[in-house]
């Protein structure tokens, strides 16, 4: 008998912060702020080293500071720009069965076959899914023990 599962969940806060803390890969320690640094050290070395206008320099400084901000508020601010988008605190319909993975919302129709899956990952709250270089982040808290299952065997399925 071919497996079939569907729920439904809200894309609120929660989910959106546990999708970010499942998927995201950050960098840490001064690496994380090259970039940032780059960007405010050519700003002053444009300020103090050449006859162009301040305003050229200023604003590389201040692009630094904005990528530094980025860096140190990552989640915060990734998660404001989610909770503002039009699919945030609406329902989202998950249908897991043996074609893939659908979610579908007033927004968002979406479908992720499993011949389209590179590799599954299971996290400590859910799943990553792999197609290419996109990440796909799947939680446990809205599945039951048989999705969950059929999901196990489908990662086992890829690694053979």
């Amino acid at each position: 008998m071919p497996f079939s599962y569907t729920t439904t969940y809200v894309l609120d806060r929660s989910h959106f912060s546990e999708t970010f803390d499942e998927s995201a890969s950050l960098k840490t320690g001064i690496r994380a702020y090259i970039k940032a640094l780059g960007l405010a050290t050519a700003g002053m070395a444009v300020l103090w080293l050449t006859p162009f206008t301040a305003y050229l320099a200023w604003f590389l400084v201040g692009l630094g500071v904005v990528e530094g901000l980025n860096v140190r508020f990552k989640k915060s601010w990734w998660l404001a720009r989610q909770m503002l988008s039009r699919a945030a605190n609406n329902e989202m319909t998950l249908i897991i069965d043996e074609q893939g993975i659908h979610t579908k919302s007033v927004y968002v129709d979406n479908t992720l076959a499993w011949a389209d899956i590179n590799d599954i990952q299971p996290t400590g709250r859910g799943w990553l899914f792999y197609q290419g270089k996109a990440r796909f982040y799947l939680s446990n808290r809205c599945l039951s023990e048989e999705a969950i299952a059929f999901i196990r065997s489908k990662a086992e399925d890829k690694r053979v």
